[in-house]
């Protein structure tokens, strides 16, 4: 466990995460991580090749930024002559991760012609380079993540159902930082203290009344959203411990209370359903209901809204797109 250190968090879920990031390291299986965006899947993923022994490198891939018409060639390498512009020979992100690990963020975006491709490197360890002939031998270990439901986009015609079983042999679920609230004290302390040494300065303390505000914070923008407060902690407060007045726009909203309710009332939860979906579906629910609260407080302005719950434009327009596929 202490090579796995930047998996923070004494909270159950993440201890288990960590055991099973264990377990499935040193294997030569696939993983495929899911949780919402900013939960630190690609953390977990390096913690999976720290701990898996191969030799050589942690290769990373933001599929959803790759462009659609190379995105084969950025994977696979292309010959000379491939298409237009392909002026010499180029080895892809699949033959820089030669021994290692290969880290496919994002893997819903994948085009389904490239998902094929993919399916190869996993069930034949080969592939061909984009014009050429002959097969390549591959000697990488796969880690996959995403926020979407592949389940879901696999019975909209979106992704390959055998790929789909294929890469979650394993599947690891991060969890939001608002299920694991007690860890969010933790995880500030450990980023102030590194931004803090970053910026030359000494570490910072926590007023009791930012912990408990941190502790009962949403977080929306989970791991992510606390670790850019934490820069901002380090840079702009000015005494040596961290109070309320001292914290980011965003993140200095009073949190009220949580009123005292019987289980169900709100968001409901589904004991007719799996563990795993009812779970994904509680946080639908919860998605949806915040953000639209968040945008009925900001008169529907998409951009202030996300200014104030720390989150990108995207994430909103997201979750806006399912609430309208509801039906009224």
């Amino acid at each position: 466990m202490s090579n796995v250190p930047a998996l923070i968090g004494d909270s159950e879920t993440m201890a288990r995460l960590r055991m099973r990031i264990a377990r499935v390291a040193p294997t030569p299986l696939p993983v495929l991580l899911v949780g919402e965006t900013g939960t630190g899947k690609e953390v977990a993923a390096r913690a999976v090749h720290n701990l898996s022994g191969r030799a050589g490198p942690f290769v990373a891939v933001d599929c959803g930024a790759l462009s659609q018409s190379l995105v084969e060639s950025e994977l696979f390498g292309h010959v000379r002559g491939a298409f237009t512009g392909a002026n010499h020979r180029r080895e892809g992100l699949i033959r820089a991760a030669a021994g290692g690990t290969f880290f496919l963020d994002e893997i819903g975006e994948l085009p389904m012609d490239t998902q094929t491709r993919l399916l190869r490197v996993l069930e034949q360890g080969t592939y061909r380079l984009v014009g050429g002939e002959g097969e390549q031998r591959s000697d990488i270990r796969v880690v996959a993540a995403t926020w979407r439901n592949l389940r879901e986009r696999v019975s909209e015609g979106l992704f390959r159902k055998d790929l789909y079983h294929r890469l979650s042999i394993v599947e690891l679920s991060l969890p939001p930082l608002r299920e694991r609230a007690d860890d969010a004290e933790q995880l500030m302390e450990h980023f102030l203290s590194e931004e803090c040494q970053r910026a030359g300065r000494r570490p910072l303390g926590l007023e009791p009344d930012v912990r408990r505000h941190f502790r009962r914070w949403p977080w929306p923008g989970n791991v992510r959203e606390l670790r850019n407060a934490a820069a901002y902690l380090a840079a702009m407060t000015l005494g040596g411990r961290v109070r309320f007045e001292d914290l980011p726009n965003s993140l200095r909203r009073i949190v009220p209370d949580a009123p005292e309710h019987e289980p169900g009332v709100g968001v409901q939860i589904r004991i007719d359903l799996p563990y795993m979906d009812a779970r994904r579906d509680w946080l639908d629910q919860f998605q949806i209901q915040y953000v639209s609260a968040l945008l009925a407080a900001h008169d529907g302005n998409v951009s202030a809204a996300a200014r104030a719950a720390g989150m990108d434009r995207r994430s909103i327009q997201r979750i806006l797109s399912r609430v309208r596929q509801i039906p009224s």
